[in-house]
């Protein structure tokens, strides 16, 4: 079974990166549509007709599901999608109904993006709440995001700014309504008062997702998180182990000693082992190694062909995701830049 996620950009992302920490076993597809992102400012027929083609492309290369993981998509094209697809297609909702019933002594201050706040489908969610509910679009967070600048000057004045037209000290709750604001959690905080929790619907989405496909995803439990080999197609004596509860990836090189690779970087280097990065192996990658000054090791991964591009990358819990950018497989710096959201957001999780 194969589940894909579509977003404008890499705001997808960061649902993707909790569907890869929360099932195991899972085949995904990732799907940004870097060729128009942004899609906040956009009409809605350009909206429709840019989802349709995404999703289009998604159960043409075998999607079960899909979960469009953008607000702003699900928001102008949900209704259109599920018309045209016999898959299920699992949008994301602005979580205003989870904030009014946690926090709703208080306001709660929805930030997204111009489209999403202007659609029907959020005026019909908060008309049923009893909750006050303010809303503020904020268009270039998704552009900062896009460009991997998260927490610049630039990115605090433009939040400082905009949230300042706000009585912050009585809000119970922001709640995110775009995928891309997840990585700023962190400034948020930071300016937020204290008592102001963050909230996102990720959760709501996953869960939604579980449960239209019943025992189609396995959860990542415990009894799933032993230490357990996966091969990787890379040729030669070299096979890797994933290690589920750590994160990690063993390269194990039959020779003379063992080269040791882990999602944490460089550690150490001597005769018998060297640690050092990726977090991720590309299924098509070959794999490359080198001798620096004798005993130093490095490993470098390769594209068997540069113009197929990186697509498919294996994970811990056996979890593996096939990336498209647009209609295109990544390239090696594409999936670079990938990993650096996945990062970026491993610590946004870090401080919830």
């Amino acid at each position: 079974m194969k589940i894909a996620f579509f977003d404008s950009g890499i705001g997808g992302l960061s649902v993707l990166a909790e569907a890869l920490r929360r099932f195991s076993g899972a085949e995904f597809l990732y799907f940004a549509d870097e060729d128009h992102v942004p899609y906040g400012t956009k009409s809605r027929a350009e909206i429709v007709r840019l989802s349709l083609d995404a999703v289009g492309f998604l159960v043409a290369h075998g999607a079960d599901a899909v979960v469009v993981a953008c607000n702003t998509a699900t928001s102008a094209a949900i209704s259109e999608l599920r018309g045209a697809f016999s898959v299920p297609v699992i949008g994301m909702e602005p979580a205003v109904k989870l904030a009014a019933d946690s926090f709703g002594a208080r306001p709660t201050l929805l930030i997204a993006t111009p489209l999403t706040i202007a659609g029907e489908k959020l005026a019909r969610l908060v008309g049923r709440l009893e909750c006050e509910t303010w809303s503020l679009p904020l268009p270039r967070l998704v552009e900062f995001a896009q460009d991997l600048e998260f927490d610049s000057p630039a990115v605090r004045a433009y939040l400082r700014e905009e949230l300042a037209k706000f009585e912050l000290e009585r809000l119970g709750s922001l709640v995110l309504g775009c995928t891309h604001f997840n990585y700023f959690k962190d400034v948020l905080h930071e300016i937020l008062p204290p008592h102001v929790r963050i909230i996102d619907g990720i959760d709501g989405t996953l869960n939604r997702l579980a449960s239209e496909l019943g025992g189609g995803l396995k959860l990542a439990c415990g009894e799933d998180l032993p230490s357990r080999a996966t091969k990787f197609n890379t040729g030669g004596d070299i096979k890797f182990n994933a290690n589920s509860q750590t994160g990690e990836l063993d390269a194990i090189l039959e020779r003379d000693g063992k080269l040791a690779v882990n999602a944490r970087g460089v550690e150490q280097c001597d005769e018998d082992k060297c640690r050092m990065s990726p977090r991720a192996v590309a299924a098509n990658s070959q794999l490359k190694l080198y001798s620096r000054g004798g005993a130093d090791l490095s490993l470098e991964f390769e594209p068997r062909s540069e113009e197929a591009g990186i697509s498919r990358v294996n994970y811990p819990n056996g979890n593996s995701v096939e990336y498209f950018y647009s209609s295109r497989a990544l390239d090696a710096a594409q999936l670079h830049k990938v990993e650096i959201f996945l990062k970026r957001l491993d610590a946004m999780r870090a401080i919830d």
